[in-house]
């Protein structure tokens, strides 16, 4: 079994491909965070910018890469500013509510990350502390409703607009942890200095990483589909996590 569908598996059972046009004469507009690495690390380079290259090439269509505040990728879907949006992107019963996803890309999980000389050797540490957490869409997001469902009255949890501003906020110690995308704390813990060290074991946050759109894009994410299945079969997909991640 390819990479791709173990690290999905048994998320991509019983989806149906859509049937759907060309897109070679549209240019699709692509929004994405600033800096979430190892998933973007500038507006050229990171696994989600060099999927959506893949993707775009082997469809033939030209794309423009938008990047902007993880929270404004729901709004700029909803208001027609960009047609799809990648970044990190947990799939969750509330986001399918109101956005339809490509199939999964990778198995979605969150993970502490802490300073390394804090004294703290487990999450009970952390009760009573601050933990930071991504902006998420108005409900709250999947990573501030996992902790408030799981962790109740445990920690006061702080919101936070990007990626700097969390890292710099649990760097002068005005939060006691940050809680993020696993891939992301691992990368924060082998490139942070020193100073950085993931705590606990990584929880699995709804059903995977996902390209969002509205269901109005749904013949778009059909063809986005196709080509996710073609890049696993010719290898890209397992050379692309090869160069990302450490697993």
């Amino acid at each position: 079994m390819g990479l791709l569908k173990r690290l999905v598996w048994p998320f991509v059972l019983c989806f149906i491909l859509s049937i759907s046009p060309s897109y070679a004469d549209t240019n699709v507009k692509v929004g994405t965070v600033f800096f979430d690495p190892p998933f973007v690390m500038s507006i050229n380079q990171g696994f989600d910018i060099d999927l959506i290259r893949a993707i775009f090439q082997r469809m033939k269509t030209s794309y423009e890469i938008i990047p902007m505040d993880y929270n404004q990728l729901f709004t700029a879907l909803n208001d027609g500013t960009i047609d799809i949006a990648i970044g990190g992107i947990s799939i969750s019963p509330d986001r399918e509510a109101v956005y339809i996803f490509t199939l999964p890309y990778m198995v979605s999980k969150g993970q502490f990350l802490i300073l390394k000389n804090s004294g703290i050797k487990s999450i009970d540490n952390l009760l009573g502390g601050k933990v930071g957490v991504i902006r998420g869409e108005e409900q709250g997001g999947v990573f501030y409703n996992y902790l408030s469902t799981n962790y109740i009255n445990q920690f006061q949890l702080m919101k936070f607009d990007d990626m700097e501003d969390i890292i710099t906020a649990l760097s002068n110690k005005s939060i006691t942890a940050a809680f993020l995308n696993q891939p992301t704390a691992a990368y924060w813990e082998q490139n942070g200095g020193g100073q950085f060290k993931a705590l606990g074991q990584p929880a699995i946050i709804g059903s995977g990483y996902g390209i969002m759109a509205l269901p109005t894009h749904s013949a778009l994410i059909g063809t986005i589909n196709q080509q996710l299945q073609g890049i696993e079969k010719d290898n890209t997909y397992l050379n692309l996590y090869g160069t990302y991640f450490s697993d």
